[in-house]
C-alpha cells in the first residue's frame, strides 16, 4: 500500500547487459528517473539488479559452470542441457523472491473487484530472459511457499529486448558477437552502439544497422561522471562474465530457441493465458526491431494456421531509444 493506504501495483525491472539498475540501496541507476513518476500514477516501481551485479551476490563456481561449454562427443546437446538447468535455477530464485514479498506483505495479490494490487512483471534487453525464464518453468510457481503466484503477477513485459535472446535469426552489428575487439574496446563501443538513436524505415528491409543520428546523441555519451559510474558495471558482459557467456552461448547452442518454443507455445497450464506485453522502442537499435518485425509475423502466422499462442500485445514507444528510461517523458 502507499502512504494513503491505498493498494498500488508493483513493477519490478529487470536490467540490461552491463548496466546496473540501481546501486546497492540508493536510487541511482540507470532508471532513477523513472522513481518520482511512479506516485502520480499509484505505481510502485522495484529496481532488482540480477545476480552478479552490485548489491546482488555473485554466481558461484558452480553456478557459472552451467554457462560454460562441454568439450566432446555430445557436447553441444550436454551444453544446452546445462543451459536450461541454469535457467530454471533462475526461474527458482525469482519465484521465490516474490512470494517471499507476498508473505511479509511486500507485495498484495491483485483485488479483481477493485484493480488493485498485483504486481507487474518486466525485463528490459538481456533482463527479458529472465522473464522467459520465468514463464518456460511456470510448473514451478503452482505453491512456492504456500503462495500461487498466478494470483499476483498480472502481466509479464518484455522491454525492448533483442531478437537473439528471443530465438531468432537475423544479420546483426551487435559488437557483442565481434570477437575481434579488446574487452576494452567492447565496452566503448558497445556503449556507443547500444545507445544510439536510429532512423529506422517502415519495412524490415530499411531497418539501420550501424549508422546512428548525430542528433540526438549517445545516450551513454551524455551521462555526467556521476552517472556512468552508476549506470555500468561491465565486469559480468567482459569474457568470461556471466552475462557474455549466457548471451553467447545461450544464442550459440540454441538456449533462445527453447525458451522461445517453452513461453510462446506453453505445455503447462499455470501461465499459459498469462499477458506477455512486448513493448518496443521505435529508434532502437536494429537487434530490437529485427526481433519486433519477426514477432509480429509469428504472430501473423499462428493466426492463419490457427496455432494457439500465448496472447501477446505489441506496444510501440516513438522516438524513443533503447535507454529511454534515462530521460522518460511525462
Amino acid at each position: 500500500m502507499d502512504m494513503h493506504g491505498t493498494q498500488v501495483r508493483t513493477v519490478l525491472f529487470g536490467h540490461a547487459y552491463g548496466i546496473t539498475i540501481a546501486r546497492l540501496f540508493s536510487c541511482v541507476g540507470i532508471f532513477s528517473k523513472l522513481l518520482p513518476l511512479a506516485e502520480k500514477h499509484k505505481i510502485r516501481v522495484l529496481l532488482l539488479n540480477r545476480r552478479d551485479y552490485p548489491g546482488s551476490q555473485p554466481y558461484s563456481e558452480e553456478e557459472l559452470a552451467l554457462l560454460r561449454p562441454v568439450e566432446g562427443d555430445g557436447g553441444e546437446v550436454q551444453t544446452l542441457d546445462i543451459l536450461w538447468a541454469f535457467t530454471r535455477d533462475r526461474a527458482v530464485e525469482l519465484y521465490t523472491w516474490l512470494a517471499t514479498s507476498v508473505t511479509e506483505g511486500k507485495i498484495q495479490p491483485f483485488d479483481t473487484a477493485t484493480r488493485t494490487g498485483g504486481a507487474v512483471l518486466a525485463g528490459w534487453s538481456l533482463g527479458s530472459v529472465w522473464m522467459l525464464c520465468l514463464l518456460a518453468h511456470g510448473d514451478l510457481a503452482c505453491n512456492i511457499k504456500g503462495v500461487n503466484l498466478r494470483q499476483t503477477i498480472r502481466r509479464v513485459v518484455f522491454y525492448d529486448p533483442p531478437y537473439q535472446v528471443l530465438g531468432y535469426h537475423a544479420q546483426s552489428s551487435n559488437p557483442l558477437l565481434d570477437t575481434m575487439l579488446t574487452p576494452d574496446q567492447l565496452t566503448n563501443v558497445f556503449a556507443q552502439w547500444v545507445s544510439g538513436y536510429y532512423d529506422h524505415g517502415t519495412v524490415p528491409e530499411d531497418i539501420e544497422y550501424e549508422r546512428p543520428l548525430k542528433e540526438p546523441s549517445p545516450t551513454l555519451l551524455r551521462l555526467t561522471p556521476q552517472e556512468r559510474d552508476a549506470a555500468f558495471y561491465d565486469k559480468p558482459g567482459r569474457p568470461g562474465g556471466s552475462d557474455y557467456m549466457l548471451f553467447g552461448n545461450g544464442f550459440r547452442y540454441g538456449l533462445f530457441e527453447r525458451l522461445h518454443d517453452a513461453v510462446f507455445y506453453p505445455a503447462h497450464d499455470m501461465w499459459r493465458e498469462m499477458e506477455l506485453r512486448y513493448v518496443w522502442c521505435d529508434q532502437s537499435i536494429s537487434d530490437v526491431l529485427w526481433g519486433m518485425w519477426r514477432l509480429r509475423e509469428e504472430i501473423d502466422e499462428a493466426k492463419k494456421t490457427r496455432k494457439r499462442m500465448r496472447p501477446v500485445t505489441i506496444l510501440r514507444l516513438r522516438q524513443a531509444n533503447h535507454f529511454v528510461g534515462v530521460s522518460p517523458p511525462d
